[in-house]
């Protein structure tokens, strides 16, 4: 059975799945958000075994290595 999840947390999950590099920059970045809104909101979702980390990519912008996120 599918956990229950709010308006924001479908917008985010439906991102995740849509999105080639699915990191929260570029989640942000796809959804026109801050990326603070992001990172709760995939941090919940982690939570309720919806989303998983799938390895690490190297963010040309920020110079850092930040977690790829899949829908599970």
């Amino acid at each position: 059975m599918k956990p229950t999840i709010g308006m924001k947390q479908k917008t985010v999950y439906g991102a995740i799945k849509r999105l080639i590099i699915p990191t929260n920059r570029n989640i942000a970045k796809e959804l026109g958000w801050e990326i603070n809104r992001v990172t709760g909101r995939v941090t919940e979702l982690v939570s309720k075994g919806m989303v998983k980390a799938n390895g690490t990519h190297k963010d040309a912008q920020t110079n850092r290595t930040v977690t790829l996120w899949q829908a599970v």
